[in-house]
Order: structure tokens, then C-alpha cells, then sequence
């Protein structure tokens, strides 16, 4: 598959997609990835500051952010609502927003996780188990493959703009009309798009230490 290099790609990415408040990021996803949803009176302990500055912080955080109806976060990167990416981790039934993510999560959170999405081209379940160390199990059907678009700058990081052209797909074969519609879209393979998630968690946790 023809594409930059893998390490050129993880940079831009890391780039445009870095979350500007990791200290606050980091904590949510991992209440969420633990399958609950992260309540403000716990963030607001958990970061040490005062109810006002809380509600200045959260007002800069990507629109994208998902609330229940008492105001709870259930949703950045990894989600507890119900999308086409199944995400088990620790025995708890979870979601991402994006393919991508799925390979993302787990180098970011030292955590191995069993995924399960679908093609949307033929419906072809597509399973495999992502590890801490950025690689991939189990691989089912073996000629899967990730698409991907690479932001040019951090507005295209939006779940709308990217997670919409992150998928997974049976096949090249499979691919081939969505990438037609989709010039600017890159396509991986599963293993391709693992590695490019642990340089991107590694950046990003560097960033953050």
C-alpha cells in the first residue's frame, strides 16, 4: 500500500491530534476505559482546582466530548456509547469513535484490548486483539485493512472530519470505492496502523511527562 513513511505519518498526527490539556484528557479516558462515566465533582478532586476553573477547562476541550444527561463525560476517544468499534478491555464492554483509536488506546493506556468492528462495504466482521506494545493478535480475516486521513491542522482532528474516514474494511479489495470518494484518504493495514498508534501514545506520553 503505498503511503508516507509510518513514522512521518505518526508525527503529523501527533502533531494536529495532541490533546492541549493532557493532565485533564488523560484522567477521563482512563475513568471511561474502566467503563464508567467520569463524574465533575471527581475530575475537579482528581485535578485540584476549584469549580470555576473546572468549567473553564472543560469549555476548551474538543466539542466533540459526549455528556450523559446529568452531565457526566461518557465519551472522548474511547466512549460508552454504543458505536460500530467494540472495544473489551478488563472485562468491560466499551467503544471508540474512530478504527484508528482502537490502536491508539491501547500503547496509551498499557492496557491489551479485543476488538470487533464491521466493513461497511461487506459487512465482514473484523476481530483482532490490540496490545500495549502497538502490535496486533489474532487478526480475522487477515487481509483487513485501516483507512486513514492524515489533519492538516487541528480542526481536521474533529470526530465528524476524522473519525468518519478512520474504518475498517475486509479487504483493499473492499476499500477500493471508498477510497475513490476519499482521495485524501491513506489506507494501512491493521499491523501498519498499530505500529503508527504506539509512535503516536510515545509522543504523546513524552509530551505529557
Amino acid at each position: 500500500m503505498q503511503h508516507p513513511a509510518l513514522e512521518t505519518l505518526a508525527e503529523r498526527l501527533s502533531e494536529q491530534s495532541r490533546c492541549e490539556q493532557e493532565d485533564l484528557c488523560r484522567p477521563i479516558v482512563q475513568q471511561i476505559t474502566r467503563g464508567k462515566p467520569v463524574t465533575l465533582a471527581a475530575l475537579q478532586t482528581s485535578l485540584q482546582v476549584g469549580q470555576n476553573e473546572l468549567e473553564q477547562r472543560l469549555a476548551k476541550l474538543p466539542p466533540d466530548v459526549e455528556f450523559d444527561q446529568a452531565g457526566n463525560i461518557v465519551g472522548l476517544g474511547a466512549t460508552l456509547v454504543p458505536t460500530s468499534h467494540r472495544f473489551q478491555m478488563g472485562g468491560k464492554l466499551l467503544y471508540t469513535w474512530c478504527a484508528f483509536d482502537t490502536v491508539l488506546l491501547p500503547p496509551s493506556l498499557h492496557v491489551e484490548a479485543q476488538v470487533q468492528s464491521t466493513c461497511p462495504v461487506t459487512g465482514q466482521s473484523i476481530t483482532f486483539v490490540a496490545t500495549p506494545e502497538g502490535t496486533v493478535l489474532d487478526l480475522s480475516p487477515a487481509s483487513g485493512v485501516m483507512s486513514l486521513i492524515v489533519p492538516a491542522q487541528r480542526s481536521d482532528c474533529s470526530r465528524a472530519t476524522f473519525c468518519q474516514q478512520s474504518l475498517f474494511f475486509q479487504s483493499e479489495q473492499a476499500a477500493a470505492t471508498f477510497l475513490a470518494d476519499h482521495p485524501e484518504t491513506l489506507m494501512l493495514s491493521v499491523e501498519e496502523a498499530a505500529y503508527v498508534g504506539r509512535l503516536v501514545a510515545q509522543s504523546c506520553a513524552i509530551d505529557a511527562g
